[in-house]
């Protein structure tokens, strides 16, 4: 082992195949700076070139660190593609690797083949897997890149399929941890399903949303103008800039109840699909055709639960749900959760014009503030209480951020000693199944 100077070594090609998050590497900075760099952990550094193969979350550290001079481990490879597997066999040493992290490897390894990589190589022709006249080379293929990643044919195949055939936001959120790989196929096959018969299907949700299966968007767009809002940052980078996150109607995705594949299961959380995840269907800025065209494909598919959520509730008063709408409002600080009780009261004592929805429901999340809920409770069927999601206005951990924390345990009390009551309609964490005389299932 010898000492390098750090501003010599060169980051290897394959680098951003496993991104340092900003919170391990700010830990791992501090603790340089405290300590010093450890002798016992050099950086892996390819003899030809000084690129560094593994240990770049160490070398990025000592740089914040100001260290210049940092231990080194050289080793030799024939390949590129031999250095690239290493670098995924030290990984794998250490952890079981995400999702988020396979498919950016098989990515990688893919690429390469199809530029020649390994495949020029001696190596990769004597440990080429031989066609025993069963498996097809697409299988042979498979089994060899599983091999090297550690997880399984069927994934890497389905890997490959999404990197293929997916939209850019689902390989997007499958590389960024929002989504897993076979959620992310599954999206992917029932679009290329519906794609060729050119109908608007469902998307399902990513990993950040637990309460629902599917989304769909019919109108896109909002003008609340909350910091932390992600759909924002989604919006701008995925639709044109004309549109953007400015609202707007897509009369051609009101046919994704009737195209979409009912699922087999008997859980009903499969049949749950957010509506509008992609806006405020109910803002003020909201023409009343658009809503009442989505309330009619909602009607017209009672085989879906559709759940509605909302920063303008008071437009509730003036609607009648068809009974397999779910009406709720999103409250990240107290006066947004009065004016959503007052809307929900009025509808849950029969003193508004139209009938009390199926089910009303409460999100607090992401829980800015603390919010007292005390002698409300009876008007809910439904409460869900969360974190905030990392946007570009207000990144994750910040003030605002991370504040949620401070007030989840006195919710999780409050919501229990009302939610385990006789009177109750649903328990805690769970997705009500039935109120008064109406059965969603």
């Amino acid at each position: 082992m010898k000492t390098y100077e750090l501003a010599k070594l060169v980051r290897s090609p394959f680098a951003e195949i496993f991104p340092t998050p900003p919170l391990v590497l700010a830990a791992v900075t501090e603790a340089m700076r405290t300590w010093g760099y450890d002798p016992s952990q050099p950086v892996i550094v390819w003899d030809k070139g000084q690129a560094v193969i593994d240990g770049h979350t160490r070398l990025k550290a000592a740089q914040e660190a100001g260290i210049e001079d940092i231990p080194v481990h050289y080793k030799s490879f024939e390949t590129e593609d031999e250095a690239l597997a290493y670098a995924i066999h030290l990984q794998r040493n250490r952890r079981n690797l995400t999702d988020a992290e396979i498919i950016r490897c098989i990515e990688a390894l893919d690429r390469r083949k199809t530029r020649g990589g390994d495949h020029k190589s001696e190596n990769y022709k004597k440990s080429k897997p031989p066609n025993d006249g069963i498996d097809s080379g697409k299988s042979a293929s498979a089994k060899k890149t599983a091999k090297v990643v550690g997880t399984s044919p069927r994934k890497v195949e389905r890997a490959r399929t999404i990197l293929e055939h997916a939209e850019e936001p689902v390989k997007e959120a499958v590389k960024a941890g929002e989504m897993s790989i076979n959620q992310a196929y599954q999206l992917t096959q029932e679009k290329r399903k519906a794609q060729g018969n050119g109908k608007a299907v469902f998307n399902r949700t990513n990993d950040n949303i637990d309460w629902a299966v599917w989304t769909w968007n019919p109108v896109t767009g909002c003008r609340h103008g909350c910091p932390y809002c992600y759909a924002r940052d989604i919006a701008r980078r995925f639709y044109p800039p004309e549109i953007g996150f400015n609202p707007h109607f897509w009369p051609e995705r009101l046919g994704a109840p009737q195209n979409t594949p009912v699922p087999k299961s008997t859980d009903l959380k499969d049949r749950l699909v957010f509506t509008c995840s992609m806006a405020d269907l109910f803002g003020a800025w909201v023409p009343q055709e658009w809503i009442d065209q989505v309330l009619k494909a909602v009607r017209e598919a009672p085989q879906w639960i559709f759940l509605f959520l909302t920063k303008n509730p008071k437009r509730y008063l003036e609607i009648e749900f068809p009974p397999n709408a779910w009406v709720g409002a999103t409250a990240d600080t107290q006066k947004r959760a009065n004016e959503a009780l007052k809307v929900f009261r009025a509808l849950h004592q029969g003193k508004a014009k139209v009938p009390r929805p199926t089910v009303l429901f409460l999100s607090l999340e992401p829980l800015r503030e603390e919010i007292d809920l005390s002698g409300e409770m009876e008007v809910l069927d439904w409460l869900i209480i969360g974190g905030q999601s990392e946007s570009s206005g207000e990144p994750a951990g910040s003030r605002n951020g991370g504040g949620w924390r401070n007030y989840y345990g006195k919710h999780l009390r409050q919501v229990a000693r009302y939610f385990s009551s006789p009177t109750s309609r649903c328990g805690p964490g769970n997705i009500p199944t039935k109120h008064k005389n109406q059965n969603p299932k």
